[in-house]
């Protein structure tokens, strides 16, 4: 097979298995709410934002770094190498920083016996992520995503079945979570058979290399735990501060975006190593192409996404999480807009890295920080989950114009905002229908927005023949 034949079935099989995921995850999150009630959906809020919080510390910057490492690296047993090193380090780091989790919720969090019960069974599933992370860039390097995809709808459809059966016993909280680490280490086990055709990773302590790992990882990680500062701190401060039905209200939103986002990070990691390599090769042209490119597919999904979120947000939530979370609705209406933000600044965010600007952006990220933390301290006391939610939208907004003017700053190349505007009349037209049609059935008006926003965008001409052409092979 052509290497642009695989590129372009590798594409396909992601985005299938992607949406496939993406809706077994709605699913997953239409059971949990149902069963667990705005209460017990908070408290299993609360432990999944706890432990992401350390989760992302132990990654440090690991993956992206080990993408560009990746990118440079000639040989599989390079590959081998530097990845049995980097899953070392990812497992060691993950001890302590997982094990720290329960400690410091026991000493200085006023939470419930179940939820710091919660906490430490779920430092587990934490850690499967962790390792399931260390083999994903190995297959995105061959191209073969399609066995990432395999695993991880394995993992879903067994969280799937445990969630059902949890639900249909009418457990409590805790087995919910001990059924998300189970669904978590079948999808790392998954993973682990699919990927020994590519590399075998083993326990490697080479610390010149790890010096480099750590050299090349330390502003991104750094840059990281800021980022943790205006991701975390709204349901940290929640936590504390509102009662538990308030904070599933909050949870329920934030856990569809964090479906959704999962998609612009997934084409960034596709496009990463081939944006590396032609920046690497000073090919100008070809990377601009990819800029190009990867800013339209962002146009093309955010736009639409922040349209029907914020028009048809109650609905929708209402059909996901049930009527018992119609107020989520109203929150997801807020923070979809937010979610459009992320996805601009998921890719912006990835080209710094490919310039290697991590150290100019460090203070970027620590001005996003300061700033988002005042944001949420004035408002979430005064304003509970509507102010969480506005301060999202303010530091995803923020750190979306550094980033930009990072990435047109040193790389002097600007997107074209042409296909943009293009869009933007596209998607204004399609909510105009949408605003007019949603009271006599929403889905229906969903179905209708949806055609005239594709057909706009064809005789816009923001979406031609070439467009898809160059979309389908800007990962080679």
């Amino acid at each position: 097979m052509s290497f642009a034949r695989a590129v372009f079935w590798n594409t396909i099989i992601q985005t299938i298995g992607r949406g496939v995921s993406t809706a077994l995850g709605l699913v997953v999150l239409a059971v949990m709410t149902r069963a667990l009630g705005p209460d017990g959906f908070g408290g299993f809020s609360i432990v999944i934002a706890f432990l992401q919080f350390f989760g992302i510390i132990v990654d440090f910057g690991l993956t992206l770094t080990a993408n560009r490492m990746l990118g440079e690296a000639k040989e599989k047993q390079d590959d081998e190498h530097l990845m049995s090193n980097l899953m070392t380090m990812r497992f060691l780091s993950a001890l302590v920083f997982l094990g720290l989790a329960p400690i410091i919720t026991a000493s200085f969090f006023p939470y419930s016996v179940a939820i710091k019960q919660g906490i430490i069974i779920g430092a587990l599933s934490f850690l499967a992520i962790i390792m399931t992370q260390t083999l994903v860039p190995v297959l995105q390097k061959n191209l073969r995503m399609g066995r990432v995809v395999v695993a991880e709808l394995v993992g879903r459809l067994v969280l799937l079945v445990g969630v059902g059966l949890a639900a249909w016993f009418k457990l409590g909280m805790l087995w919910f979570v001990a059924v998300v680490v189970v669904g978590s280490l079948v999808n790392y086990f998954c993973l682990k058979l699919l990927a020994r055709p590519f590399v075998r990773l083993g326990w490697s302590f080479d610390f010149n290399l790890w010096r480099k790992i750590i050299v090349t990882s330390w502003p991104i990680g750094i840059s990281i735990i800021f980022n943790l500062v205006y991701l975390k701190a709204d349901m940290i401060i929640l936590s504390v501060l509102r009662p538990a039905a308030e904070i599933g209200f909050y949870g329920a939103a934030y856990r569809v975006l964090d479906i959704l986002t999962g998609l612009a990070t997934m084409f960034m990691g596709l496009v990463l190593p081939a944006m590396t390599a032609a920046w690497i090769a000073t090919d100008r042209e070809k990377f601009r192409r990819l800029f190009q490119g990867s800013f339209d597919v962002m146009t093309f999904v955010a736009l639409p996404v922040i349209l029907f979120g914020v028009l048809l947000g109650r609905p929708l939530m209402i059909l996901v999480a049930g009527s018992d979370f119609a107020m989520a609705g109203d929150i997801l209406a807020i923070l979809i807009i937010a979610m459009g933000a992320v996805f601009f600044s998921t890719l912006f965010g990835h080209i710094v890295v490919v310039l290697n600007k991590q150290k100019p952006m460090i203070w970027g990220y620590a001005i996003t920080a300061v700033l988002s933390l005042a944001a949420y301290a004035i408002l979430i006391p005064r304003f509970g989950i509507w102010g969480a939610a506005w301060g999202t939208v303010f530091s995803e907004a923020l750190i979306v114009v550094i980033t930009s003017v990072v990435v047109v700053k040193t790389s002097r190349m600007a997107p074209s905002l042409r296909n943009f505007g293009k869009t933007l009349l596209s998607i204004f037209v399609a909510g105009v229908i949408v605003l007019f049609s949603r009271d006599a059935s929403w889905i229906l008006a969903g179905i209708f927005g949806i055609i005239s926003y594709i057909t706009l965008l064809c005789l816009t001409q923001a979406v031609t023949k070439e467009t898809v052409k160059e979309i389908l092979k800007l990962k080679t």
